[in-house]
């Protein structure tokens, strides 16, 4: 099944970096009691810096697997506060039955505190720089540099 979802989320000043994440969570894991929703607690503090920093205004959380994409982005001030382009509307399905993984974005000084939190704590969310695909700067591929010096005397 392919597919693109997204939602928008408001944030501050309606809610706190961690009510939003909350808030995120119920969306995309409706049951409390589902190991999902158990994990991606375990990962609040690097989404809740990723809200805070503003990361998620233009580049989504993303959630992939068995279904449609799902991307949530937050919204922020004056557009929080009248609901302007906020949809927190439930989602048909869950993205986190099955085989699911989740990209969080946050910011390029962070990169590395992001990602070292979330390897510790969880084995399907990995954070990326704003701006990167998802799938482009999870995986050490991503970091690789050329040395043109050993490149030249190929």
């Amino acid at each position: 099944m392919s597919g693109l979802i997204s939602r928008r989320v408001a944030s501050t000043p309606v809610r706190t970096a961690a009510a939003t994440w909350k808030q995120v969570v119920e969306l995309l894991v409706p049951t409390e009691s589902s190991p999902a929703r158990v994990e991606l607690m375990k990962v609040r503090g690097v989404a809740c810096a990723s809200i805070a920093s503003e990361a998620t205004k233009d580049c989504p959380i993303v959630v992939h697997g068995g279904g449609p994409r799902v991307r949530v982005y937050c919204v922020f001030g004056d557009d929080a506060l009248t609901g302007d382009g906020v949809d927190e509307s439930a989602l048909v399905a869950t993205p986190t039955d099955g085989d699911w993984a989740m990209s969080i974005p946050c910011l390029a000084e962070d990169l590395s505190w992001c990602r070292g939190e979330l390897a510790a704590v969880s084995s399907r969310v990995t954070a990326r720089v704003v701006g990167a695909d998802v799938g482009a700067g999870t995986s050490a591929a991503a970091e690789a540099t050329i040395d043109a010096e050993e490149f030249r005397k190929s």
